[in-house]
């Protein structure tokens, strides 16, 4: 392995086992709460992060726009499926991009690719994707670390949601 890729996969291994501590113990109430009308829930940032990892990371890692998994729904991002089915596909994501990144040479790294309608180097696109999942693990903190003042001051806070 190159090592920029060694430390590009560090870095994703890092993010991603942060994000896995973060989402520990949660539940379906604490997952479908919405701080605000506008606001995204759990339930969803994790689909977006579930389909980041499935295909955004590997589509960079392989140089193919189209990629995904076999059996991989086109539909993903409109279904609603239970945290077990979401940790799976976190899993199973993890696994991908951690794989991917460590078998890029250094070459390939620096290989300009077709991203965002235009080209830009493949580690371009792996460091904005990877700051997608810091970005987003951030905002399940954020939303969690509001349940859990608010659940101390009313255990039945969530019901009343």
């Amino acid at each position: 392995m190159s090592a920029k890729a060694q430390i590009m996969k560090e870095f994703a291994e890092y993010h991603l086992n942060a994000l896995e501590e973060t989402l520990k113990g949660l539940d379906e109430k604490e997952a479908n709460y919405k701080p605000t009308g506008e606001s995204n829930t759990v339930e969803w940032v994790v689909n977006h992060l579930c389909r980041i990892t499935n295909t955004a990371l590997p589509r960079i890692i392989k140089g193919d726009p189209n990629y995904k998994p076999i059996g991989w729904p086109d539909d993903y991002k409109e279904q609603h499926y239970s945290l077990d089915k979401y940790m799976a596909d976190l899993a199973a994501g993890k696994r991908a991009v951690l794989d991917g990144i460590g078998k890029l040479t250094d070459a390939e790294l620096e290989q300009d690719i077709s991203l965002w309608g235009g080209t830009r180097k493949r580690k371009v696109g792996l460091f904005a994707y990877i700051g997608e999942i810091v970005h987003h693990k951030g905002q399940i903190a954020y939303i969690r670390g509001t349940v859990k003042r608010f659940k101390a001051k009313d255990s039945n806070f969530l019901d009343n949601c």
